[in-house]
């Protein structure tokens, strides 16, 4: 009999977990508040069921008789997804504690520091109207919600009028009105990933991150992703064993977890969010080309059975891409309203293109400013060697664009290639 999986949230960055799902042969319920929302045209069955409204997911599993709950890409979802798989006795990969652990980065932080990882500087102050206190920060800071995601309430603050602006805005995105103040870095970003398999986290991949400066006093979006970092062998050296005694000692048993950071003057890594659930980055298509190691199907897996995988995740692990490069491409459009995408089924046609995972469709609205939804399209592109993939990239470039109603390219600057 065919096994049934409800996956909860249907945006774009979930596609590519139902198509996983699609393709491992299961019946796959997909639930949103929004009747339109994008991954539910891969659904076997779209439902409208709100995914953080714990009641109406548990009579929607029961009714359909569902053998597994699979949470999508929004952390938003993680306390609804613990306490459905809670009340329907299914597998979770997670506890409702050490999810409010990893989505606070104040929390997250301060745990680093007990384990001795090492993390982005921060300010604290008691008061966020205290003109007083605030004129204590030295400037240029970053101010986030302490509880928000994809870039949601960030603000870039270089004056004292930008830093209480920025206090605003965090605190109008944050559930909890809390809120961070970091310092600005201006150095490079990279982003960590780690599976964990019964108790035992290994490091899958390292990528650098790197980020469009176009638009001014917001967070700098990321255009492209190369794997793998630069930086991997000093961090395996100066870090990772910390982070892996860390996860073990925070009582984490399973799932995927990805860490973003940046780079400090002396070429050490500090880690600044964590993300326990799949990236929107969806680096698995990268990991799992070169690896095998496939996050989605390790998430389908343990919601059926409570386990990730039959095979050993540690044994298969190869965060250098056993020689090969990689580049998760994402060009970013200015707002507006979308009349075609241009190129991406010649795109997909491209050798060493792995994926091609749109964020819309024609006539969608584009909104978010400063925000991941400035995402057009993700490409995911595998190659040989440094050049090649450069080249790749470029190709890209050339063949897609993305129009506005008066057909004008809504893209904005290319990812310099000569930054790899």
């Amino acid at each position: 009999m065919q096994k049934k999986i409800l996956i909860l949230g249907a945006n774009p960055e979930t596609a590519g977990l139902v198509r996983k799902a699609n393709e491992m042969g299961l019946f796959t319920i997909v639930t949103d508040y929004d009747p339109d929302a994008y991954a539910k045209q891969f659904a076997s069955k779209p439902c409208n069921v709100d995914a953080t409204d714990v009641d109406g997911l548990t009579a929607l599993a029961k009714e359909e008789k569902v053998d597994g709950i699979v949470l999508g890409v929004a952390e938003a979802l993680m306390p609804a997804y613990a306490k459905l798989c809670n009340a329907l006795n299914l597998p979770c990969y997670g506890s409702l504690d050490l999810f409010s652990l990893l989505v606070d980065k104040a929390k997250f932080k301060q745990v680093c520091r007990e384990y001795g990882v090492p993390v982005v500087d921060e300010f604290s102050i008691n008061d966020y109207s205290s003109e007083k206190e605030l004129r204590g920060i030295r400037l240029p800071v970053v101010v986030k919600p302490v509880d928000s995601c994809s870039s949601k309430g960030i603000s870039v603050c270089k004056t004292f009028s930008e830093l209480k602006q920025g206090i605003d805005k965090a605190l109008e995105f944050s559930k909890s009105k809390k809120l961070i103040i970091e310092k600005y870095m201006t150095g490079e970003e990279v982003v960590i990933y780690y599976v964990i398999q019964d108790g035992d986290a290994s490091l899958v991949a390292m990528c650098d991150r790197y980020t469009n400066k176009e638009q001014k006093g917001v967070a700098q979006l990321p255009t492209a992703y190369v794997y793998p970092s630069k930086h991997l062998a000093k961090y395996r050296i100066e870090v990772d064993d910390k982070v892996i005694k860390m996860l073990k000692g925070i009582g984490m048993r399973n799932g995927v977890l990805f860490i973003q950071s940046f780079i400090d003057d002396d070429g050490g890594v500090r880690f600044y969010e964590p993300g326990y659930r799949l990236n929107g980055a969806q680096e698995h298509y990268l990991v799992n080309a070169t690896t095998g190691i496939d996050g989605r199907e390790l998430l389908i897996n343990f919601s059926l059975t409570g386990k990730v995988s039959n095979q050993r995740i540690a044994e298969m692990a190869d965060p250098t891409f056993k020689g090969k490069y990689g580049c998760k491409l994402s060009p970013l459009v200015r707002l507006g309203k979308i009349s075609k995408l241009v190129g991406l089924h010649e795109i997909s046609e491209m050798p060493g293109v792995l994926s091609v995972n749109p964020n819309y469709r024609e006539g969608d609205t584009v909104t978010g400013y400063g925000t991941l939804k400035q995402i057009a399209c993700r490409f995911f592109l595998l190659a040989n060697s440094n050049e090649d993939l450069k080249q790749r990239i470029q190709r890209v470039y050339e063949k897609f664009d993305v129009l506005d109603e008066e057909g004008h390219s809504m893209l904005l600057s290319e990812f310099d290639v000569n930054l790899i």
